[in-house]
């Protein structure tokens, strides 16, 4: 019988440590343990409203207001330790406005932002400097003078998924000197930069399944940035759907959806080469589908580029790209400046091709109005493969063109 007491003293006792611990005003919190915002905050002149300088922290702000009063060097949450990282932190359920910057982690790991709204602040909505193994999710950041969100400085290894980006008065999402992130499940809208912008070594990310829509400047824009994995996205209404912007390489551009550009769904500048573009929907867009300038040795395959206003593909000095099994149908297919050399078929191989034949090699060139070669030339054994080479332009020949069939 006095065990039993004393292991139910004890569990007692546990119980009332484990507590959550209600805040009321600007506090430091130095002790791990659960915490709550037990009142609404209107107009906070704190510089810090929470400051988090251990780890094992849970914070439910019980969806109360927490709100600044614009001053662009104040925090609404900031995560930090100067003498030590921090892991483990959770931040949920929050809602944080007229800060300089609403939530701010520096040198944080494998901790958990869950349903924050970021609205109003001068600056960005949540800042993550030199931050690994995070998750940004199920939250809002709308409103804000700068970014929705940015992650620079070796933050690497974050997942952001789940959030809405809008209206904010440069990128919806900016990643800048970070690596290894996924971005996936989110919607970026009428940003007034970019949607999402890769501002320099962002590389090896992968882009999965966002819907970017509406942003003033590009949908998705990489510069200097290279082997990102982009796929399953759908861009609509933006500038340029995705832009390759000076020396990013290697990246995998694969089955996105980019229509109702401004001007181009797919645009290239400034010797961004070996990229793979294939599989992807580029339609009505109100310049090119494909613009390539000064950029090389790119692939291109499997894509529908169909109906852009201008044309189908732009080639400007660049050279040795390879494209085949694309399907164009454009008023103008290819717009070629300069002299450049580029493949535009592969040898004849039992692949099933873009258009259903049995063969592929070349590409699909139709017109609306009938008169694309590959809807007027031959194919007199029926294999899927025109009768004749297509002369694209001086060095461009396309040697196995595929017969046109609508898809």
């Amino acid at each position: 019988m006095v065990c039993i007491l004393v292991i139910c003293v004890l569990s007692l006792a546990g119980s009332a440590a484990a507590a959550p611990i209600p805040i009321t005003g600007p506090t430091v919190i130095t002790h791990p343990g659960q915490y709550y915002i037990a009142n609404t905050v209107t107009n906070s002149t704190a510089p810090v409203y929470i400051e988090v300088q251990t780890s094992g922290v849970v914070i439910d702000g019980k969806n109360k207001v927490i709100d600044g009063s614009d001053d662009p060097n104040s925090v609404g949450v900031k995560i930090v330790n100067t003498a030590m990282s921090i892991v483990n932190v959770v931040v949920k359920n929050m809602v944080l406005t007229d800060w300089g910057t609403g939530l701010l982690l520096n040198d944080v790991k494998d901790s958990l932002i869950d349903k924050v709204t970021v609205s109003s602040c001068t600056g960005n909505g949540i800042l993550v400097q030199n931050s690994r193994g995070n998750t940004i999710q199920n939250s809002v950041l709308q409103d804000n003078g700068a970014c929705g969100i940015i992650l620079f400085g070796f933050s690497n290894s974050n997942t952001v998924q789940g959030i809405t980006a809008q209206r904010n008065a440069q990128d919806g999402i900016r990643i800048r000197f970070s690596d290894s992130n996924l971005i996936q499940n989110n919607k970026l809208l009428n940003n007034k930069g970019d949607g999402l912008n890769f501002n320099e070594q962002g590389n090896y990310n992968t882009v999965l399944k966002n819907t970017i829509t509406s942003n003033t400047v590009q949908g998705i824009e990489l510069y200097r940035s290279s082997d990102n994995r982009i796929t399953q996205n759908t861009l609509k209404n933006n500038n340029n759907g995705i832009y390759l912007n000076t020396e990013s390489l290697n990246n995998d551009i694969y089955q996105n959806t980019i229509t109702c550009s401004t001007y181009n769904a797919i645009l290239f500048v400034g010797g961004s080469d070996d990229n793979v573009i294939r599989g992807n929907v580029l339609d009505n867009n109100l310049e090119s589908g494909i613009w390539l300038r000064q950029s090389d040795a790119n692939v291109f395959y499997d894509n529908k580029i169909r109906n852009n206003a201008k044309e189908g593909i732009w080639l400007y000095d660049s050279t040795g790209n390879v494209l085949f099994n694309n399907y164009l149908f454009n008023v103008n297919n290819t717009n070629i400046i300069g002299t450049p050399s580029n493949t535009w078929n592969l040898t004849l191989s039992e692949a099933k091709s873009i258009t259903g034949g049995k063969f592929s090699a070349g590409n699909s060139w139709g017109q609306p109005n009938g008169q694309g070669f590959s809807q007027i030339t031959p194919d007199t054994n029926r294999d899927g493969i025109c009768d004749s080479r297509f002369v694209i332009a001086a060095n461009n020949i396309d040697w196995l063109p595929l017969k046109w069939k609508k898809v």
